[in-house]
This record gives structure tokens, sequence and C-alpha cells, in this order.
């Protein structure tokens, strides 16, 4: 199984939870050197903590779009309803709205 399908078949709350904790991390190691402006604790807030929260953001941004996706393709898919449900040609699918 190649990672793109092992990354796409992770449930969305999995992925959400995950983005959460390394957002968590991310916002320590931040107030870190806030509290404590020694060298180090700000080099890390700067490029451990930056790249924690993008990685966060962007977790929470493929769950988003994943589930925008989901939504559409059930949208899609519920339109074109089974054969059994579709009018005949010529038939209107919906009633007409009455004239004013």
């Amino acid at each position: 199984m190649s990672w793109w399908k092992r990354l796409v078949g992770i449930p969305s709350k999995r992925v959400l939870d995950l983005a959460c904790v390394v957002a968590l991390v991310a916002l320590v190691l931040i107030s870190w050197s806030m509290v404590d402006p020694r060298p180090i604790p700000v080099i890390l807030a700067m490029s451990v903590g930056q790249v924690l929260g993008t990685l966060s953001f962007a977790a929470f941004l493929v769950v988003v779009v994943r589930d925008l996706r989901r939504a559409q393709l059930n949208d899609v898919s519920s339109e074109r309803g089974s054969p059994a449900e579709r009018p005949a040609p010529g038939e209107p699918s919906a009633p007409s709205p009455p004239a004013p």
C-alpha cells in the first residue's frame, strides 16, 4: 500500500486530534521563548515551533478539504439518484412553480 493511500485512509478525527496536540506543543515552545528569552528557547520557538504550528494548520486544512470534497461527492450522487427514481424522458423532474 502506498503512503498516499495510507494517509488518505486516516480518519478525520484522528488527524484533528494529532493536529491539536502538535499545535499545543508549538504553543508551549513559543510561550517558553517569551518567558525565557535566552537564545536557545527563541531559536527553538522560531524554527521548531513555527514548523509544528504550520504542520498543525496544514493537517486541519487537509481535513476541511477532504470533508468538503466528500460532501460534494455525496451531493452529486444524491442528485443523480438511482435509475428507478429518475423521471421518464420528457417528464419534468420537479413540479413547476405556480405562475404569479
